[in-house]
């Protein structure tokens, strides 16, 4: 949401920028970095332009440009007040604070600012972009905000059961050779909606209640029983302050397959995450959950704890997130050996936005699961790794329309034959957000 008011004004207009010629070698090295969007670079420069011509309308502006940029507000206040002391009609510096102000969430501060800009004469482009951030920054004074998302799409698995393939394998309880069964391809047709809810307690820094509903559905061409619908509900009252924010979700999921009643998972935790600096942040967090299975045999308590890491790299702004999570599955009843285990995951994912509209991204997982108990019929514990490559592309058709296409091969290793199996999962779908 916030980025799409930094593009706003961004875009404003740069016609209502002042120029004030100004030369050397310091200056022009600061105008290339500003150019080159190296605001890191660019800031010390001007600072330095600042302290040596602290009457100079532009230098002052880019130096509170840049400041704002890094989120060093103050930094940038104090060059913008420097600004309109020199000029009170510089119109740009006023939409620059609003945007400060609103990144802040200090609305009023930002609707006094866009009222002067729209009290000025100003290009018709210009107007048109301040009313649609005052618009903007009007709804976001609500204490009641909603959002969501609607996604159809298709796609195809290539081994649908999950099986082996027509190879032999032996058991060794029984000491017989049992043939694994062919994989099976097959189509399918899913949809998503999600719908979320916040309601914001009071002032900027304090308390929040975030809600969230998922309803999800897969169904196969021909595979009927591997039918697949959920529905997630979810409120985490949620504490924010500056760069930290900490919430506290309490979920419910219901998963049906084949149209009947398969698992109802209740669970809580705690998740925070803290920006280290403008292009990077990290979180993690804790969860447990309670599985009530239909066959009850299944049922579990589940714990994860999981943390990631996400930048903002190169000139190119390439996105690189990594991730790690250890879980553990304890059994409630002592029945079976297929449900207490010990799993890591860990990977990453590399994204850039190649255009406006168009972006694509490619991740890897890897899961490693060890079971604890030893199986009757092979003898030994069973233990699973499986590698996940994903390749996925996006297209912005217009605001809230956009294409999504990806392509997934998973290879799942198994010292137990019957779970060593690999497939290709390709989608397609269309995605229309509110």
């Amino acid at each position: 949401m916030k980025f799409s008011h930094i593009a706003i004004i961004a875009l404003l207009g740069t016609q209502l920028l002042a120029q004030e010629p100004t030369s050397g070698e310091l200056y022009n090295s600061a105008q290339k970095a500003y150019a080159q969007n190296d605001f890191a670079t660019a800031y010390p420069l001007f600072e330095k332009l600042s302290d040596q011509t602290p009457e100079n309308t532009e230098i002052n502006f880019l130096f509170g440009r840049c400041a704002l940029e890094l989120r060093q507000y103050d930094t940038a206040v104090a060059a913008f007040d420097r600004v309109l002391i020199l000029n009170p009609k510089h119109t740009r510096t006023h939409l620059e604070l609003a945007r400060l102000y609103y990144e802040r969430q200090e609305l009023e501060l930002a609707q006094i600012e866009l009222d002067l800009v729209l009290n000025d004469q100003l290009p018709n482009d210009v107007r048109d972009s301040a009313t649609t951030f005052k618009r903007k920054i009007d709804e976001s004074m609500s204490r009641h905000h909603f959002s969501g998302a609607l996604i159809v799409g298709g796609g195809y698995d290539s081994n649908v059961n999950n099986d082996i393939g027509a190879k032999q394998f032996t058991l060794p309880a029984l000491d017989i050779p049992i043939s694994g069964n062919d994989k099976k391809g097959d189509g399918y047709g899913f949809s998503t909606f999600v719908l979320n809810h916040s309601y914001d307690f009071g002032d900027r820094g304090g308390w929040s209640l975030e809600n969230s509903f998922v309803a999800y559905d897969k169904l196969y061409s021909q595979s009927s029983k591997n039918n697949l619908v959920l529905f997630s509900l979810s409120s985490a009252p949620t504490w924010s302050e500056d760069k930290t924010t900490v919430a506290l979700p309490v979920t419910f999921d219901r998963v049906y397959i084949d149209g009947k009643g398969y698992l109802a998972n209740v669970g809580a935790g705690i998740k925070s995450s803290y920006l280290l600096d403008p292009l990077s942040q990290i979180e993690g967090g804790y969860s447990f959950k309670r599985g009530y299975y239909h066959d009850e045999t299944y049922d579990v308590n589940a714990h994860l704890l999981f943390i990631n890491y996400r930048r903002i790299i190169g000139e190119n702004l390439f996105a690189l997130g990594l991730h790690t999570s250890y879980g553990i599955n304890k059994e409630v009843e002592e029945v079976r050996t297929d449900v207490q285990n010990k799993e890591w995951k860990y990977g990453f994912d590399l994204s850039k936005e190649f255009t406006k509209d168009f972006r694509s991204s490619f991740g890897y997982t890897r899961t490693s699961t060890n079971y604890d108990d030893v199986d009757a019929i092979f003898l030994t514990k069973r233990q699973d790794d499986k590698d996940q490559y994903e390749l996925s592309f996006g297209y912005t058709l217009q605001k809230n329309l956009s294409l999504g296409a990806s392509v997934m091969y998973s290879n799942n290793h198994s010292n137990h034959d019957p779970y060593d199996y690999d497939k290709i999962n390709a989608l397609a779908s269309i995605m229309w957000t509110f």
